[in-house]
């Protein structure tokens, strides 16, 4: 169940499809919309309180993310993902975040560094409530911010959409992630803070291979892998 789109939201957006496609997109990565569920326009139109119009763009949008996606004949669904889809998503970001790491080193000015240091904050004050979808938030805050560090914004918002897929991928198993299982997270994503903040590149560079790699051990195993109904929703 999604709340209507309010007026500070569509504020902040340049159209109604802009202010449905964060509503959304919103929805789906804090589990109100669950993978697997199907995506009604109708419906979403009626608890957004707008036309079904901008709903159906924002689906599109969704859709071209990889964060939704059709089944024949029966419509549009939160994606499911399968075990081995995760691994190769985190196996991508492996290979990009040590660049991006290495360069924030280098480049990131105090402001973003404040933001990275925030974003961290921000996912310890969630491991202490249990808050699972604002750790997972504060995750993507804390990746996205430090590819925009390193001055690659196109990298930076492939390391993101990486991360909201996997993101769904937990948020199926979120009761198996576990308090120690967001604190070992916060802790590398504050080992490579400090290396950036400390201007050295190659500590950066080592300890975002050894989160890449960790973070994959840790919560691909949640589940086995999806077979046929998994890939069915991707």
């Amino acid at each position: 169940m999604l709340p209507p789109i309010d007026t500070q939201l569509f504020e902040k957006a340049l159209t109604f499809r802009e202010a449905a496609y964060q509503a959304i997109k919103q929805g789906i990565l804090s589990g109100q919309l669950e993978p697997g569920q199907s995506l009604v326009e109708e419906r979403l139109a009626a608890m957004l309180q707008i036309s079904r119009t901008p709903v159906r763009e924002a689906l599109a949008i969704l859709e071209h993310e990889g964060l939704i996606a059709p089944i024949y004949r029966r419509g549009l669904f939160v994606c499911k993902l399968s075990r081995a889809q995760v691994v190769e998503l985190f196996t991508a970001n492996e290979a990009v975040e040590p660049f991006l790491a290495r360069r924030a080193a280098f480049y990131a000015t105090p402001e973003q560094l404040a933001a990275l240091d925030a974003a961290i904050n921000d996912g310890e004050a969630c491991v202490e409530r249990l808050d699972i979808a604002g750790f997972l938030r504060s995750g993507r805050v804390f990746h996205a911010g430090m590819g925009h560090a390193a001055g690659n914004p196109t990298l930076a918002r492939f390391v993101e959409r990486n991360e909201e897929r996997v993101d769904l991928f937990l948020m199926s198993y979120g009761k198996a992630v576990d308090a120690e299982m967001m604190r070992a997270s916060n802790r590398e994503h504050r080992a490579i803070y400090r290396a950036i903040a400390d201007r050295d590149p190659d500590a950066a560079a080592r300890l975002a291979i050894y989160h890449a790699q960790s973070t994959r051990e840790r919560f691909a195993a949640l589940a086995t892998d999806g077979g046929d109904e998994s890939e069915s929703l991707t």
